[in-house]
C-alpha cells in the first residue's frame, strides 16, 4: 500500500485537476445508472393493460438528499409519461430522454478519461525524470555494485510496468468504486432487504480473487528480476561484441542469454496463467452471485408481492451492472501486483543514499591559486584497503606523476580529488579548503580529466568537443582541436566537425578518440588536469601524437599524471612511486635514479628498458 500511495504522490502537482475528474466521473456514473432506471417507467407505461388516466402535471420536486426525493423524481417522471394520451408519444419522449442521457454519460466519461490521460503522462514523465536525476548524482561506488542492464530495466521496463499496471488502472480504481457506491445507494432505495442479501453473498467471489493475487505478487517479482538480468546480458553483449567475436564466445553468451530468457519465460507464463485465471474466476463467481440474488428476489416478488415487478427488474439490471465494476476492481487488484513490484524496484534506486553531495554551507571557489594537499588519506573499496595514510602536496603549476604497479591506488587518488568518491580517513584540500566543504559544481569546474577510456557520445565531433561548454565559439573549438592534434583528421573526415562518431566513437580509431577527449579538456581550460594512463591503450604512432597533445595540454597547468609508460613522465616536477596504497619513493627522475635506495623506481625503469 505504501508503494502504491508513493506512486500516486507523483500526481500531487496536478491535484487541481482532481475536482474536475471527480465531477465528470460522478456525472458519467449518474447518467449510466439513470439509463438503466428508465426500464421501470417503460414497463409500467407501455405494457400496462390499465386504462390511462389523465394526470395533472406537477412541478419538479425540490432537491433533497433522501430516499423520498428519488422516489418523488421517479413518480414525477412516471406521471409526466402518463400525461401523454398516446403511448407512442410517451415512447418517443422516453427515447429522446434516453439518447440525451446516454450522450451525457459518454461525454462525461470521455472528459474524465481525458483528464486522467493528461495526469498520467505527466506522472510518468516526472518518475522517469526523478530516476534520471538520481542516477546522475549517485557516487561511482553505487554503479560498481549494480548491473547496468538492470538499472536500464528499471528506468524503462519498470516505469512502463508502473504505467500499465497502476496508472492506467486509476480510472478503474477511482471510477469503479464510485459506480459501486452510487449503484448500491439506488439499490438500497429500491430494496434494503435484497441489497443486504446481495452484500452477504458477494464476499464469496472476493476471497477466491484474493488468494490468486497473493500468488501473482510473488511471480511478478521473479519476472521483473529475470527481465533485469536479460537486459544486463544484452548490455554486456553489445558492449563486448568485439571480444565475443575474437574469442568465438558466441555460443557461451547465447547459452547464458537462453538460460536467463527461459527463466523469464517460465515466470512470465506462470504469472500470466494466474492473471488469466483471475478474470474467468471472477466472472463465474459473479454470475453465481447474480443468480442467487435473482432467485431470492424473484421468490419475494412471486410469493410475497414484496415489490413491483418493474422495480425488481431495475434492481436486477443494476445489480448485474455492478458486477462488472466489481469484477474490474478484483482484476485490477490482480494486475496491480506487477506494477507494485516494479514500483519497489524503482524506489530502491530513488532511495539509494547519495554519499557524495554538497555540504549544507558549501563554499564556491572561482579559481585555483596555491596547492592540492592530501593529508593522511586512507580509502577502501568495501573491505579492501586501497590507500593507506597517503600525504602529498602538489603546488600550482607543477606536474606530479604517480607510478607503480597496477592496483597500487594511483587511479583512486585521481578519483578522490574531484570527489567521485569520498575519503574514509584524512582530508584532501584545495587552497586550504577541504574538498568536502566546496560545492561539487565549482570543484569540478576547476578540474579537467582525460582517462585511458576514451568516452565519446553518439553525436558529432563538434558536440563532443564542446560537451559541457555550449557557449564556446567555432574558432575556440577548432583551436582546441589543433592543440590536441585532432584538427587534421577531423577536417579530412566526411562531414568535418559535423561527422557523427558512432556509439562510443566506434567510427574512430583509439588515437583519434583520445585526441578528441584531449580537445574537450583543452576547451574547458581548467587550471587542474588529471590524466589517468591516457596513452596506455594506444599504438606507438598514436601515442606520439597524443603525448604531444598532452604536453601542450599540461602547459601552465597543475597536472597529476598516472603513467604506465615511464618515458612519458621523466620531465615531471615530481614522481611519486606508490605500492600497496603507500608512497614508498618520491622525487624527480634524476633524483630517483641517482639514489641507490630508490630500488622500486629503478626496477620499473629497468623492466621497461628490457621490454624495449
Amino acid at each position: 500500500m505504501q508503494t502504491y500511495l508513493r506512486i500516486l504522490s507523483y500526481a500531487r502537482p496536478f491535484r487541481s485537476f482532481l475536482p474536475f475528474f471527480v465531477i465528470t466521473t460522478v456525472l458519467g456514473i449518474v447518467f449510466e445508472i439513470l439509463n438503466l432506471s428508465f426500464v421501470a417507467p417503460v414497463l409500467k407505461i407501455l405494457f400496462s393493460q390499465e386504462v390511462t388516466e389523465t394526470v395533472v402535471s406537477s412541478p419538479f420536486p425540490e432537491f433533497a438528499f433522501s430516499k423520498e426525493y428519488i422516489s418523488s423524481v421517479g413518480e414525477w417522471f412516471k406521471n409526466y409519461l402518463v400525461s401523454f394520451s398516446d403511448k407512442t408519444e410517451a415512447l418517443k419522449m422516453i427515447c429522446l430522454v434516453l439518447i440525451a442521457s446516454v450522450f451525457l454519460a459518454n461525454l462525461f466519461t470521455f472528459l474524465s478519461r481525458f483528464i486522467l490521460a493528461f495526469v498520467k503522462a505527466k506522472m510518468i514523465k516526472n518518475i522517469r525524470l526523478a530516476m534520471y536525476d538520481k542516477i546522475t548524482e549517485l557516487h561511482l561506488g553505487y554503479y560498481s555494485n549494480e548491473k547496468r542492464g538492470d538499472l536500464m530495466s528499471r528506468m524503462t521496463n519498470d516505469v512502463k510496468e508502473v504505467e500499465t499496471s497502476i496508472i492506467d488502472t486509476l480510472n478503474a480504481i477511482i471510477k469503479e468504486p464510485i459506480t459501486v457506491i452510487f449503484t448500491f445507494i439506488v439499490l438500497y432505495y429500491l430494496s434494503p432487504q435484497l441489497l443486504l442479501f446481495s452484500l452477504l453473498v458477494l464476499p464469496l467471489s472476493g476471497l477466491v480473487i484474493w488468494r490468486i493475487t497473493r500468488m501473482l505478487r510473488k511471480k511478478a517479482k521473479q519476472s521483473q528480476d529475470y527481465l533485469g538480468r536479460i537486459l544486463n546480458t544484452i548490455d554486456e553483449t553489445l558492449g563486448g561484441i568485439k571480444i565475443i567475436y575474437s574469442f568465438n564466445a558466441k555460443a557461451y553468451f547465447s547459452k547464458r542469454f537462453t538460460h536467463e530468457n527461459v527463466k523469464y519465460e517460465r515466470a512470465l507464463r506462470s504469472m500470466d496463467y494466474k492473471k488469466g485465471l483471475a478474470s474467468p474466476v471472477s466472472q463465474v463467481m459473479g454470475v453465481g452471485v447474480f443468480c442467487m440474488v435473482l432467485y431470492y428476489g424473484g421468490t419475494l416478488v412471486l410469493k410475497e408481492n414484496y415489490m413491483p415487478p418493474e422495480n425488481f427488474l431495475v434492481f436486477v439490471l443494476l445489480f448485474a451492472n455492478v458486477i462488472s465494476p466489481l469484477k474490474s476492481m478484483f482484476s485490477v487488484v490482480a494486475n496491480i501486483q506487477r506494477g507494485l513490484i516494479a514500483g519497489e524496484r524503482i524506489f530502491s534506486v530513488l532511495d539509494a543514499e547519495v554519499k557524495v553531495k554538497d555540504a549544507e554551507n558549501a563554499i564556491t571557489i572561482e579559481s585555483f591559486n596555491d596547492s592540492i594537499t592530501l593529508e593522511n588519506v586512507s580509502f577502501s573499496y568495501g573491505d579492501k584497503k586501497v590507500l593507506d595514510n597517503i600525504s602529498l602536496t602538489i603546488k600550482k603549476g607543477k606536474t606530479v606523476a604517480l607510478v607503480g604497479a597496477s592496483g597500487g591506488g594511483k587511479s583512486t587518488i585521481i578519483n578522490l580529488i574531484p570527489r567521485f568518491y569520498d575519503v574514509n580517513e584524512g582530508t584532501i584540500k584545495i587552497d586550504g579548503n577541504n574538498v568536502k566543504d566546496i560545492s561539487l559544481h565549482s570543484l569540478r569546474e576547476q578540474i579537467g580529466i582525460v582517462t585511458q577510456d576514451s568516452i565519446l557520445f553518439n553525436d558529432t565531433i563538434y558536440n563532443n568537443i564542446v560537451f559541457g561548454n555550449e557557449t564556446a565559439t567555432e574558432e575556440q573549438v577548432i583551436a582546441a582541436a589543433k592543440i590536441a592534434n585532432a584538427h587534421d583528421f577531423v577536417v579530412a573526415s566526411e562531414y568535418g566537425y559535423q561527422t557523427f562518431v558512432g556509439d562510443n566513437g566506434m567510427k574512430l580509431s583509439g588515437g583519434q578518440k583520445q585526441r578528441l577527449c584531449i580537445a574537450r579538456a583543452v576547451l574547458k581550460n581548467p587550471p587542474i588536469m588529471l590524466l589517468d594512463e591516457a596513452t596506455s591503450a594506444l599504438d606507438t604512432e598514436s601515442e606520439k601524437l597524443v603525448q604531444e597533445a598532452l604536453n601542450q595540454l599540461m602547459q601552465n597547468r597543475t597536472s597529476i599524471v598516472v603513467a604506465h609508460r615511464l618515458s612519458t613522465i621523466q620531465n615531471a616536477d615530481e614522481i611519486v612511486v606508490i605500492n600497496n596504497g603507500k608512497i614508498i619513493e618520491q622525487g624527480t627522475h634524476k633524483e630517483l635514479m641517482e639514489n641507490p635506495s630508490n630500488a622500486a623506481y629503478r626496477k620499473l625503469i629497468a623492466i621497461q628498458k628490457i621490454d624495449e
